[in-house]
């Protein structure tokens, strides 16, 4: 059965349409502007036909050059007035279009922060960043010449055609019957338009998906030497793209051929019609003149109107990638608690009560974990792959809500206060460190936007970073690079340490920064991470036994539940689970089954 979507004859959505619209209304008073030019140079126009018409026949009869030069100022006149008009309006137009699109750009890009990264699971960075470059682009003329050229359109057209009737009704209904046709055409043709142009923007979003993974994946694909993998992959892609735009552009190219097949047509049968005319007695010279002067200016609002289709076709189906995006929920902030009390005023302890959570239905990742973290204390995380761990500290961070179940901060649900404020009070070192492509100093800066660079260096000292930076030729200004590529594993992992000092969690959430480094590189990060959990709430997802013997508790974690819990000596007494753990600890000191 072929879907909606595909069927080339498919109604305009006038739902989405509306929508459209609306983005212009903050901007009404200066398309009104460009509206009133519009309608101005409309009027003049429709003086032309008139104007010349008299000015022929008046010559006609006087033989005048006078008179012939008079005219002919006075005509061209009228072009230029109208033609300042027009220039005006496009100025207006495009400015306030460019506005829109900005705006636009700006509330997709704060709406898709604000998603719950659930949603980014499910969609490719690549294929978000085609909406907001590609798609946006597309409702730009639909919401700023379309909207205001409309009325002056209309007005041209039925001024037109009613000057048409004054100097001859029957050429007028010949002209009109010829042109709805070709209109009536338009219609039919831009509803194919529209989904080609989805199907177009649906497979080069995929596209450009592709290149900016395989980009952002550059050393892997090397690595393993796919280039040609990815070529073919996306290459895939872009041809369909190509095809489907060149179908696009034979349908385009038809509607361009059929409307100056129509447009001569009809120059012909005025001068047919108007030459019987003139020789009949019927018609002066002068009015055939006037007549087409006449055709050329309803030709234009009706082949606009016509394409007016045509574009609402390509706005509706770009817009309706757009609002999808826009009609994603966000949850509301929810209030301070009535009883007046607040996160992080308290030691920090904190409690996950049987908590139940899968990230794909029937496919259970915590089954009614039960876990006290002790308020200023450390608490290590271990366990096989697959246990839970990282579901945890994804679940304090608010990442996620859990089906059943209730996280408390010294007693105060977690969902009772804002994602924003939570989350300010909770700091994460991941194994994985995540830099932006800019400076050290801007990369620090991150943990506390207000902080002056005094405090920054401070952070920078305690995370063992000016151990390297001061030996870098531009120091805290060094870029580094795209994911801080520039910097070696243990560098990147001391800037994030120094971004999360300079935040100062009262929780904080690390998720073994050391398991990946050289000897050296460990005791330097080992000895920063040290400073940043001393006196905070600590949960540490596990990989190396130094980090498990330090720990305040030890939780085992197995199949979504606390299975072990106690410090090191009494899991080690209890000969369970951890100690089975224990007895395959490599000579690295890396706990096999942990990460």
């Amino acid at each position: 059965m072929q879907s909606p979507s595909a069927n080339p004859y498919r109604k305009l959505d006038w739902g989405i349409i509306k929508r459209l619209l609306q983005l212009a209304i903050p901007h009404k008073r200066s398309l009104a502007l460009a509206g009133v030019l519009g309608v101005l140079a409309t009027v003049v126009q429709l003086a032309l036909p008139y104007v010349a018409k008299q000015a022929v026949d008046e010559v006609g009869k006087t033989q005048s050059v006078a008179q012939i030069d008079r005219a002919a100022a006075l005509i061209i006149g009228l072009f230029l007035i109208s033609a300042t008009f027009g220039f005006l309006q496009f100025v207006i137009l495009s400015k306030t279009g460019n506005r829109i699109v900005n705006d636009l750009r700006k509330n997709l890009f704060a709406h898709l922060q604000r998603l719950p990264v659930s949603y980014f699971d499910k969609h490719r960075s690549g294929d978000l960043t085609s909406f907001l470059s590609n798609d946006v682009s597309q409702v730009q003329t639909t919401v700023t010449s379309d909207v205001v050229n409309f009325a002056s359109n209309i007005l041209k057209l039925i001024g037109g055609i009613v000057m048409a009737v004054v100097i001859d009704w029957k050429l007028c209904l010949f002209v009109v019957a010829l042109l709805s046709a070709v209109m009536a055409m338009f219609v039919i043709l831009g509803r194919q338009l529209r989904v080609l142009n989805r199907e177009a923007l649906d497979r080069l979003s995929e596209a450009i998906g592709q290149m900016t993974e395989a980009l952002g994946q550059i050393r892997l694909v090397k690595a393993f030497a796919r280039e040609k993998y990815e070529d073919d992959r996306t290459g895939g892609k872009l041809d369909e793209v190509y095809r489907l735009n060149v179908k696009s552009s034979r349908w385009e190219a038809g509607m361009g051929t059929m409307g100056f097949f129509g447009f001569i047509i009809l120059l012909l049968g005025v001068l047919w019609y108007g030459g019987r005319g003139v020789i009949e007695g019927n018609l002066t010279i002068g009015a055939i003149v006037g007549f087409f002067l006449v055709v050329t200016i309803i030709s234009g609002p009706m082949g606009e109107l016509a394409s007016l289709t045509s574009r609402l076709q390509r706005a509706t189906g770009a817009a309706e990638r757009l609002f999808e995006i826009l009609d994603e929920a966000v949850e509301p902030e929810p209030t301070v608690p009535a009883d007046g009390t607040h996160l992080f005023e308290g030691p920090c302890a904190v409690r996950f009560e049987d908590i139940h959570f899968a990230y794909v239905e029937d496919q259970p990742i915590l089954k009614g974990l039960t876990l006290a973290l002790e308020g200023g204390k450390t608490t290590a995380l271990v366990g096989a792959s697959g246990s839970g761990k990282t579901t945890v500290s994804a679940l304090l961070y608010r990442f996620y809500d859990p089906q059943s179940g209730a996280i408390l901060i010294d007693g105060t649900p977690i969902d009772s206060v804002s994602r924003p404020d939570l989350r300010a009070g909770i700091g994460v070192v991941p194994q994985e460190t995540q830099l932006f492509a800019a400076t050290i100093k801007e990369n620090i800066r991150y943990g506390r936007l207000d902080a002056t660079d005094r405090e920054i260096e401070e952070a920078a000292r305690a995370a063992n970073v000016e151990e390297f930076v001061l030996k870098l030729p531009d120091g805290y200004e060094t870029m580094v690079g795209e994911r801080g590529i520039t910097l070696s594993g243990g560098q990147r992992q001391r800037v994030a340490i120094a971004r999360a000092i300079l935040k100062d969690p009262k929780i904080l959430i690390l998720d073994e920064a050391t398991s990946s480094l050289d000897t050296k590189s460990e005791k330097l990060v080992q000895e920063a991470i040290d400073r940043l959990a001393s006196g905070r709430t600590t949960l540490v997802i596990a990989h190396r036994l130094s980090t498990v013997e330090n720990a305040n508790q030890i939780v085992v974690l197995a199949d979504g539940q606390v299975v072990e819990q106690g410090t090191h000596p009494e899991l080690l007494a209890k000969g369970g689970a951890y100690a089975d753990l224990l007895q395959r600890v490599g000579p690295d000191g890396f706990v096999p089954n942990l990460a």
